[in-house]
């Protein structure tokens, strides 16, 4: 496939997200940043219709994830405010516990919505909303099954089962799996598979410091120039992924699809909200990949 051809089919793939509806369980952050909200946002902005699940505390940084979800026209039932609650400002902070009442409204409607969608990403920062206990009882009465399901989690992604695909930071492989992966791509791919084995997904990608590794099962794996940086990048660019699988897009290309979405998205911080033309005016031809063995 030449680079007009590749980015054609990107375009192709983009255009196609306005049809796609997706799940989005994350850890919502008073960090406007990071977390679940940048995500839920962006893939609004892009034309995909977004279920957001999750809580936050009925605080100022709550109030302004709401206002926020209002103002892209994003519905906020899925969202449960609990008393007595900060929103946390980064992950790991304001932990909430599986047997908090807040968390079964949370899985009533996460099990609705997904029902009603294409797939779903999950996006786990170590609160509670998120984790891979809830999202078992949430998948539990098979309201998942036969849809894409995918999951980034910085500190317990092994935790998870039968995901559909996973994202991981190179560093995050290293302590998941306890392999040094020392910039390289080899062993990028060979932590890679490792985790894509253990959490018996269907696909993986791992993101280096200067590239990016894409398995696809049965596949040999391909690795990418470019990547983004860790943090709340892979969290939008896990979502990106999330919504073009869920549009029946191979794994590469929705790999490289997000990769550039991302981008786009980070070098317009603090502007006025996207349109979709923007979007695909910037979208460019890919640089050739190659595989690795």
């Amino acid at each position: 496939m030449n680079k007009g051809q590749s980015s054609a089919k990107l375009v192709a793939i983009f255009e196609s997200l306005s049809d796609v509806t997706l799940t989005v369980l994350a850890d919502f952050l008073a960090d406007p940043a990071g977390g679940g909200l940048p995500v839920v946002l962006h893939l609004a902005d892009i034309g995909v219709s977004v279920f957001a699940v999750g809580v936050v505390g009925e605080d100022d940084a709550g109030q302004k994830v709401f206002q926020a979800l209002q103002q892209h026209k994003i519905s906020t039932s899925g969202i449960s405010r609990i008393k007595s609650y900060a929103t946390p400002t980064a992950a790991g902070g304001g932990l909430i516990h599986g047997e908090h009442p807040a968390l079964l409204n949370l899985i009533e409607h996460a099990r609705k919505f997904a029902s009603a969608s294409d797939g779903m990403y999950v996006c786990d920062h170590g609160i509670g909303a998120a984790s891979p206990r809830t999202l078992n009882f949430i998948k539990s009465n098979g309201c998942l099954r036969e849809k894409s399901l995918v999951a980034r989690s910085p500190l317990r992604l092994t935790e998870f089962e039968q995901l559909t695909s996973g994202i991981a930071y190179a560093g995050e492989l290293e302590q998941a799996i306890g392999i040094e992966i020392e910039d390289d791509a080899e062993k990028l791919a060979v932590a890679a598979e490792g985790m894509m084995l253990e959490l018996h997904a269907a696909s993986f990608v791992a993101l280096g410091d200067r590239e990016m590794v894409v398995l696809n099962q049965g596949h040999d794996g391909i690795v990418l120039p470019g990547t983004v940086e860790g943090g709340p990048a892979i969290d939008l660019m896990g979502g990106f992924f999330a919504a073009a699988l869920a549009a029946d897009a191979e794994p590469k290309e929705s790999a490289e699809l997000a990769a550039k979405l991302v981008g786009f998205f980070l070098s317009r911080s603090g502007e006025k909200r996207t349109r979709r033309e923007e979007v695909l005016e910037f979208l460019s031809a890919t640089k050739a990949s190659r595989q690795v063995r």
